[in-house]
């Protein structure tokens, strides 16, 4: 190979020197919309740090209970969004996360109203509401499903740094917009069906296109 030969040009924009990934999210739609989402988010190097497979059944450490047990309190964090099927498996994790912003509003709603004479005081002197802020408050945006999943990651790691140092997340998650109720169902049925696929499926990418 002839060295100077000019080499093709890398025209990705970088951050923090280096070349950026192309986003695996749809840039037409907002992952703060009322959807379900099928999700996917793995270990690094895909280290099977929450059990393993045993006969078709997935037997969780003391990490994998973690991580099982945060997954039930997203709903708790996020009136947004409900949990749907989900399963811990060795080294990542398949779950359902349905927002409904609606739900969010009513809870905010009564929120609002206890908050709302506190934020009709202005604390800037000129007349406008909402203090420092005024009305473009970041508490009061709509929790996205990256939001959620940067919750539920970071949730975790904590956690489960206290009882195990080195446990890490890939960067990244996968997920899949669920078009319909016929894509709703092969997906339940894949996550159910997970486990006893393990042997079959553990060399393959974790998150199936759908």
């Amino acid at each position: 190979m002839n060295n100077d030969e000019p080499q093709p040009e890398n025209n990705k924009p970088k951050y923090k020197d280096k070349y950026r990934i192309d986003s695996t999210r749809l840039p037409a739609w907002s992952y703060a919309s009322n959807a379900g989402y099928f999700v996917t988010i793995c270990t690094d190097g895909k280290k099977c740090f929450f059990g393993e497979v045993v006969q078709g059944e997935m037997q969780r450490s003391p990490i994998g209970e973690i991580a099982h047990k945060l997954w039930y309190e997203i709903p708790n964090h996020f009136s947004n969004c409900q949990i749907d099927s989900f399963c811990v498996m060795p080294n990542h994790i398949h779950g359902i996360l349905v927002i409904n912003q609606i739900r969010e509003d009513a809870v905010q709603t009564i929120q609002t109203q206890e908050e709302d004479a506190m934020n009709r005081v202005s604390t800037r002197g000129d007349g406008e509401p909402g203090g420092v802020t005024g009305l473009f408050n970041p508490m009061l945006s709509k929790n996205s499903l990256s939001k959620i999943v940067r919750w539920y990651k970071g949730r975790c790691t904590f956690e489960i740094n206290q009882i195990s140092q080195g446990f890490r997340w890939q960067g990244r998650f996968h997920d899949n917009i669920i078009r319909n109720e016929f894509a709703l169902d092969q997906i339940r049925q894949y996550i159910i069906n997970n486990p006893i696929n393990w042997e079959r499926d553990r060399e393959q990418p974790p998150h199936p296109p759908l």
